[in-house]
């Protein structure tokens, strides 16, 4: 994963913070803190973007290693347009927007880690197994304000589940579920986003960010909704911007 990188060329009244995904070993990623600056963390309940798959036991321990993809990661800036606030829904310890990545067949290409997700195989055959879950709070939910800019960067791989075997990892706690990057098919993807443009409960953001965007905690409830959906080529578009209302 690369680190996030703010909008430089947004336009009047946009304002963007970039969260990053994997690439294809399943790095670091960032996440946005409320004031638009980045931290950087490591990926054993992190976020990463592809589809996921499961394997039965491989024939050799190289199986477990990532693919060497080229692909570069695509930027998706998900934009409020209307012209009131917008709500969309919240996954993962970094709280990235709730969206899907459909392939032609129906299958979701946006995989986000969860606090207790499987850590990268190559971890495990390193050694590195005694690895707890996170004890992050997903938020409930992203605001975007009027004309307002959310970006998330989306790996230029796939995800793989696979157990691991005790012969390839053989440290205490090493077998069982991992991940591991795998090449992604090229072609046509649908991204359909989902935004609310009502909101019951805790709706605004206790510490809102100065770029227009801002998460919310739980204790909501979500309604009038909108869903946008736009194709994209990959591995050729490497940026795409979804204007959502208006």
């Amino acid at each position: 994963m690369s680190v996030a990188l703010a909008c430089t060329a947004c336009g009047p009244g946009k304002t963007t913070t970039t969260e990053s995904e994997p690439t294809t070993t399943l790095e670091t990623t960032s996440t946005a803190t409320s004031d638009g600056t980045t931290t950087t963390t490591t990926p054993t309940s992190t976020e990463t973007s592809p589809t996921s798959t499961t394997t039965g036991t491989p024939a050799s321990c190289e199986a477990f290693l990532p693919d060497e993809t080229t692909a570069e990661q695509t930027t998706i800036t998900l934009t409020n347009a209307s012209a009131g606030p917008l709500w969309l829904g919240a996954v993962g310890c970094s709280g990235l927007p709730d969206l899907d990545i459909l392939d032609g067949d129906g299958q979701n290409h946006f995989f986000v880690f969860e606090p207790c997700s499987p850590a990268p195989c190559e971890l495990l055959m390193a050694g590195e197994c005694i690895l707890g879950c996170d004890d992050c709070v997903v938020p409930a939910g992203l605001r975007l304000d009027p004309g307002a800019s959310f970006s998330i960067l989306w790996a230029g791989a796939d995800v793989e589940f696979m157990e691991m075997t005790a012969e390839c990892a053989p440290g205490p706690g090493c077998a069982g579920e991992c991940v591991a990057a795998r090449e992604r098919p090229a072609g046509t993807y649908e991204i359909t986003v989902k935004a609310a443009q009502q909101c019951v409960g805790t709706c605004d953001c206790a510490s809102p960010s100065p770029n227009g965007h801002c998460t919310v905690d739980g204790g909501i409830i979500l309604s009038e909704e909108l869903t946008v959906s736009v194709p994209l080529m990959f591995p050729e578009m490497l940026e795409i911007e979804i204007p959502i209302g208006g």
